[in-house]
């Protein structure tokens, strides 16, 4: 399938650079660069693993540096640490306000703290009050983004991985909440998971993601170009959706 360059252009909304403690791991911008091309990746939402795992101040003023050196291709993901609480929601305003930042990502399996948490809480209050997206890491089946949609009608919620390994109760509980929006990317290669996905949501609620770097875009390019949907879906998917989501008008 990849003996020659993809010819769909891709939109990846869940990518990663920086420090990766704990598998001693670092993504570093030109071999991301590099693998963005080999897919034809044009356009990558990407959050910093330096924030996720070490510090967060840090992580997201290496990404700013990336986000600069490579403007239109490398959109930054502003994460926060909710226990920070203030000092948190200043680093969230900062990179969307003043350095344009496009999302925030939040992981709650990684900060230890529900995405219902009363911290968890004020910074999406905050991202819905300056009109950015939550990329949040669900693998709960979309329990708690769902729960988060409800509270918050007028958040726009990315849920990463499709809700994990339950991706079925995912897809099902997060069908009536038409702010929710669900990316693809996972170790979860079951047969049929984008039809069901497509049939569910409908392909204009689906995301292309790579999770770069825990597994190669392959993986999920793979998901979508062997799934059986037609070819105008195959590039909402891959991009036109990101695109007119997050894109589109600026």
């Amino acid at each position: 399938m990849f003996g020659k360059k993809n010819r769909f252009k891709i939109i990846d909304v869940h990518a990663h650079i920086g420090c990766d403690q704990r598998f001693l791991m670092r993504v570093y911008a030109k071999n991301f660069i590099e693998t963005m091309e080999k897919y034809n990746i044009v356009v990558s939402f990407v959050s910093s693993l330096t924030s996720l795992y070490v510090d967060f101040h840090a992580g997201n003023r290496e990404l700013l540096k990336v986000v600069k050196r490579y403007p239109g291709k490398i959109m930054g993901l502003v994460a926060v640490n909710p226990y920070y609480g203030d000092e948190a929601i200043r680093e969230l305003k900062k990179y969307v306000l003043k350095y344009g930042f496009k999302g925030v990502k939040l992981h709650p399996t990684y900060f230890k703290i529900s995405m219902l948490d009363k911290l968890t809480i004020r910074i999406v209050k905050e991202a819905v009050k300056i009109n950015v997206p939550l990329m949040i890491h669900s693998y709960d089946g979309g329990i708690e983004v769902s729960r988060l949609a409800e509270m918050f009608p007028d958040a726009l919620i990315i849920m990463y991985h499709m809700g994990g390994l339950n991706w079925r109760e995912g897809v099902l509980r997060v069908k009536d909440f038409k702010n929710i929006y669900a990316e693809i990317s996972s170790s979860v290669c079951d047969k049929g998971m984008i039809e069901f996905a497509v049939k569910e949501l409908g392909a204009e609620r689906i995301l292309y993601g790579s999770d770069i770097p825990y597994q190669d875009p392959s993986v999920s390019l793979g998901k979508v170009l062997g799934a059986d949907i037609s070819e105008k879906e195959k590039k909402m998917i891959l991009y036109e959706n990101a695109y007119n989501l997050l894109l589109k008008g600026g």
